[in-house]
Parts: structure tokens; C-alpha cells; sequence
């Protein structure tokens, strides 16, 4: 049989060896070599926290980087859309069309509708900027024409929509500018 050991670390055996008034000497490490299993429980309890709320972010930036690169291929066609219902609203407005026209333009707006109401749900909104200042962070100049001291740096003409993303730029205006100074 083996010798079995005790808390103290003696085996029986020698327990018997010592003397009767003699206890038996445990060893004590100094509170320095001692592990602290707390601070150790701590430190593993904050880096799984830590490690928690990082795959939340990573996950929430992976869902919007997916939803951001499908809205930016939905856009040329929401783009083109917009252009053909202010293009039948003017030939609607000057002139009398046939019925088949009326019930497409009926038709455009239905589905701008749809789209407007999923894009607003999603956070993404369509950005005016024409009669506005120029700013380089939400517009890129494609071209300057003269101008009055007046529209001096202002966004006369809109070339490319721009839109923008919960708060963010999803994809710049596409604009042409005003620059006065020049010859008209």
C-alpha cells in the first residue's frame, strides 16, 4: 500500500516518528511566491469582457460593411430612377401625354417609394447639395464655370447624387462649382 499524505504534506509514517509534543512544521511560501489565483481570476474575467465586446464591434462592422457594399451597387439604378421621374414630370407638366406614360410615372414612383422607405430604415439618405457651399468632405469638384461674386464656392449643378450613411459619406456629390473672378 501506498503512503498516504496528510494536509500537511507528512505521510503517516512520519508523523509517527515525530515526538508527541513536537507539531509537525508546514511550509510556508512568502506571500510573494505565493499564486494569487484572485488577481489571476480578474485579469481572465476582463480579457473575455475585453474579447466579448471586440467580436461585438467586429460583428456589427462586418453587417454594415456587407449592407454598405450592396447599397453602393443599388445606388446607379435608385440614381437613374430619380432622373427619369423628374424627366416625365417636366414632360408630363408641358405637355399632354398618353395614358401609358401617366401610369408609368405612377409606377416610378411606387417603387422610389419602396426604395426610400428601405434606405431610410437602413440609415442612408440622399444629400442636397446644389445653392450650397462647396465642402470637400461630402462633394468631389469635377468642374469650376464662372460665376457671380454671389455663387462664388457654391455647388451650382449636381452631376452624380451623393449619399450619405448613418451620418457618414456613403459616396461623394459629383458636382460642378461656381468660381467668380473669372470671364462669363
Amino acid at each position: 500500500m501506498s503512503k498516504k499524505e496528510k494536509k500537511d504534506g507528512l505521510t503517516e509514517q512520519e508523523e509517527k516518528t515525530l515526538p508527541a509534543d513536537q507539531e509537525p512544521e508546514i511550509e510556508v511560501k512568502p506571500a510573494e511566491e505565493q499564486p494569487d489565483y484572485y488577481e489571476k481570476y480578474v485579469r481572465l474575467s476582463a480579457d473575455f469582457e475585453n474579447f466579448r465586446r471586440r467580436t461585438e464591434r467586429e460583428k456589427a462592422a462586418f453587417l454594415a460593411y456587407g449592407k454598405k457594399d450592396f447599397v453602393e451597387k443599388l445606388l446607379p439604378a435608385y440614381e437613374v430612377l430619380l432622373r427619369q421621374q423628374a424627366q416625365m414630370e417636366k414632360q408630363t407638366v408641358s405637355e399632354e401625354c398618353a395614358a401609358e406614360v401617366k401610369s408609368l410615372l405612377g409606377g416610378i414612383k411606387m417603387v422610389l417609394g419602396e426604395l426610400d422607405k428601405a434606405f431610410k430604415a437602413e440609415g442612408i439618405e440622399k444629400m442636397d447639395v446644389v445653392d450650397t457651399p462647396y465642402d470637400p468632405m461630402k462633394e468631389e469638384c469635377i468642374a469650376t464655370i464662372p460665376s457671380s461674386s454671389k455663387q462664388d464656392g457654391m455647388v451650382l449643378e449636381e452631376v452624380q447624387m451623393g449619399f450619405m450613411m448613418d451620418g457618414k459619406v456613403l459616396r461623394p456629390a459629383r458636382v460642378v462649382v461656381g468660381k467668380a473672378g473669372e470671364e462669363a
